[in-house]
């Protein structure tokens, strides 16, 4: 979709606007002009923050400031942010907040930076004991670690790999989901109040089309081969039969076809430097198919890092990580398909405008 045709939807496009609710309430229109500027940062294997500036006044019959000690900003409360163009608003952030700054100079009013992250803080970012899942798939896990942190859950099956999967003393279950959805070549992220383990979309067509000197603002790519392989072979076990080997494999050309007719980063890798193999050692397996899906996770990570780049452009809303987009008019290495892996959108007196980052991994 080219931008021209997102903007036929909104009759004020260029009629930046965010709503900010706090506790399920809108604040009032008297809260809402004092906020200069909202900022909402995503990253795929962070989760999402959002931060707010305030500025305060003086409440000259109370002897006091006005929004400093006002429990709106009370830390734990639920924020809500809507970001976008007229009417047409989207839900981009919904946290809680774990922080405020205020600001003092001598002769002037404070502003007041409120800051958050998203509803995933308190139960899977917080150090843990150690815990053991018995003969449960990685899918199941995370199911169970959603239902557990109140969240939504859109969770794609995996098979059951291993009988005993333990989260070591002191690892948050954050860390502990991202190692396992490395294991199974998913990605993991929370959006909102819902928790995604998924494999990887980065094969969905394009929601949108970006040209350098008219949507986008700058782009700073980078190629790289240095971490490319064509071929990686896992070498493991299965504990209740450690002394029979069982090996996996994935070559060249077995990624993810992100866009379809071009060479994946292992074949480009291939044609350019011959074979580069990497052998991973000493891992629990229970089968073939379990090995081979580890070595394809890592060929896929590997190839991931292949193309990555920086795009600063105007403020679009529908863009968040786990989508891809096309961008245009970059010469032939750089036009086309990428995977969205982190976005920055920011809003305030200079506009509408957002950076994000995105991967490749084809040539």
């Amino acid at each position: 979709m080219a931008l021209e045709i997102l903007s036929l939807s909104t009759a004020n496009f260029y009629a930046p606007r965010f709503e900010v609710e706090i506790n399920n309430s809108r604040l009032a229109a008297n809260i809402s002009k004092a906020i200069m500027e909202v900022t909402i940062d995503e990253k795929m294997d962070e989760g999402a923050s959002f931060r707010f500036t305030v500025n305060d006044e003086f409440d000259m019959a109370k002897q006091q400031f006005r929004w400093l000690d006002n429990p709106l900003f009370d830390l734990g409360n639920v924020v809500s942010i809507r970001i976008g163009y007229g009417g047409d608003l989207q839900e981009i952030a919904l946290g809680t907040i774990s922080g405020l700054e205020p600001s003092f100079f001598s002769g002037e009013l404070p502003t007041i930076v409120v800051s958050g992250h998203d509803m995933s803080y308190d139960y899977l970012k917080r150090s843990t004991p150690e815990r053991t899942f018995t003969d449960q798939a990685y899918s199941d896990i995370a199911r169970t670690i959603a239902s557990e942190a109140q969240l939504q859950s859109a969770v794609d099956d995996t098979p059951k790999f291993e009988p005993f999967i333990r989260k070591n003393n002191n690892d948050t279950y954050y860390s502990f989901l991202e190692s396992l959805a490395g294991k199974a070549g998913f990605t993991f992220s929370i959006d909102r109040r819902t928790m995604n383990f998924c494999k990887p979309k980065d094969d969905r067509k394009e929601i949108i089309t970006l040209s350098l000197g008219k949507d986008i603002i700058s782009f700073s790519p980078r190629m790289n081969t240095t971490e490319i392989v064509t071929e990686v072979e896992v070498r493991g076990h299965n504990p209740r039969d450690p002394n029979t080997p069982i090996v996996g494999s994935a070559r060249a050309g077995g990624e993810r076809v992100q866009e379809p007719g071009k060479r994946t980063a292992s074949q480009v890798a291939s044609d350019r430097s011959g074979d580069i193999k990497r052998v991973i050692t000493g891992v629990i397996v229970d089968s073939i198919a379990h090995a081979n899906a580890v070595a394809e996770a890592e060929l896929n990570r590997r190839s991931d890092t292949f193309i990555e780049g920086d795009v600063a452009s105007i403020g679009i809303p529908e863009i968040r990580p786990a989508v891809t987009v096309k961008l245009d008019k970059l010469g032939r290495k750089f036009s086309g398909k990428y995977y969205v892996t982190e976005t920055s959108h920011s809003i305030g007196n200079n506009g509408y405008q957002m950076r994000f980052k995105v991967k490749r991994n084809a040539l």
